[in-house]
């Protein structure tokens, strides 16, 4: 058993803390997440096909070992050392940039929900039937609650933003990549891993927003929590609701939403006062 974990240790600390990723690489990087999350994931959820009850553990399995087994991928892929990605996970921020950053989060909550729902559930055949599939899976996340609540609100937001903002965004910005363009890309890849065009425009925003708190504190916990904190509040709703129609928000409502925007602006300019010392990706 020690030797296991003496190998184990040694393959996710190969590398080093200024890991580097290239843009072209990037998009590499986010078909192996797919690949692992969505492929191995599902290989693993057969079993609950044929025996019901299986989901209880399969469910939550599934997500767990695709998440892992991305990570365990991309750490040599890409020449990262585990150890600079856990300091990141554990690194300390202060109160104000945590309370700044749960107030853009929830300014701009709306925003994403409104570019969510730009996207048609009805009238075009093959968005139709990706919606279909789509509220069948969450009906499945809602019919075994507990392993619903698992996978949704607690391995999704530390696995994700893992791969996502702690390898990729990261893995971008340390090779010289205009943040900007690094947190706009990371964002967009993470909203199409999500392989459906309503998560596609709000997860990527979602992402947007973790990326840039990530980019500015370097503390990925910040973006755990705000992830769980989002993901917890919808899964809260859909099982209130039974459906997964509808918004925590009023993304109609123009004139809110425009103060909302500008408030979430507002927070992250201070995010960016605030930690204007940090020393630079590079």
């Amino acid at each position: 058993m020690n030797d296991l974990k003496t190998g184990f240790d040694k393959l996710i600390s190969q590398g080093n803390t200024n890991f580097k990723i290239s843009i072209p690489k990037s998009f590499s990087v986010a078909i192996l997440i797919i690949v692992c999350m969505q492929i191995l994931g599902s290989l693993i959820n057969i079993p609950g096909l044929m025996w019901a009850p299986a989901n209880h553990l399969l469910i939550p399995l599934s997500f767990l070992i695709g998440g892992l087994a991305a990570i365990l991928v991309l750490l040599p892929y890409v020449g990262a050392d585990w150890n600079s990605i856990k300091k990141h996970l554990l690194n300390p921020s202060s109160m104000a940039l945590i309370g700044l950053s749960v107030f853009m989060y929830l300014f701009l909550m709306p925003f994403a929900e409104f570019m969510s729902s730009i996207v048609p559930t009805k009238g075009i055949g093959i968005l139709e039937e990706i919606y279909q599939t789509l509220s069948e899976s969450f009906q499945m996340m809602m019919q075994y609650k507990v392993a619903g609540f698992i996978t949704i609100c607690i391995l999704a937001p530390i696995l994700e933003e893992i791969l996502f903002r702690g390898i990729l965004l990261r893995g971008l910005l340390q090779n010289g990549t205009s943040p900007i363009i690094a947190i706009v890309l990371s964002s967009v890849l993470f909203g199409a891993a999500h392989m459906n065009p309503w998560q596609f425009f709000g997860a990527g925003i979602l992402g947007a927003i973790f990326g840039f708190i990530y980019f500015r504190t370097r503390a990925l916990w910040i973006c755990i929590f705000l992830h769980a904190l989002n993901n917890t509040v919808s899964f809260m709703y859909m099982l209130k609701e039974n459906t997964i129609e509808g918004n925590l928000t009023n993304p109609d409502n123009y004139y809110q939403m425009s103060i909302f925007f500008v408030l979430a602006l507002i927070c992250g300019w201070l995010i960016y006062k605030l930690t204007q010392n940090k020393p630079t990706w590079n």
